[in-house]
């Protein structure tokens, strides 16, 4: 009986997520993005569903810090763009942008 149970949780979970979540859990370098950025409900997902293939996202924390980085010290987001790709842009809020863009 344990074993059903066991067998059962992952299925049980996820009926019990939205559909905003289950989209989310989908897109794991949008949510490593979130993460970056310290939002609450996607740093929980991304930590519980896509944190173990961190390494083989295309975008995750380290990028995202690597950008900000790029960003802090030249302002460009063309720059940035052209060397991280266009969805390197969602690891930044508007503040960081309105801050460090010149």
């Amino acid at each position: 009986m344990k074993k059903i149970l066991i067998l059962m949780l992952p299925f049980l979970l996820l009926a019990c997520m939205s559909d905003n979540e289950k989209e989310l859990i989908k897109d794991c370098d949008g949510l490593a993005m979130l993460y970056y950025r310290g939002l609450p409900k996607p740093s929980k997902l991304y930590k519980s569903h896509c944190q173990e293939k961190e390494s083989s996202l295309e975008y995750n924390p380290g990028k995202c810090k690597l950008a900000m980085g790029d960003l802090m010290l030249n302002g460009s987001e063309v720059r940035i763009k052209k060397m991280f790709g266009q969805r390197i842009m969602e690891c930044f809020n508007k503040v960081d942008l309105d801050r460090f863009i010149k």
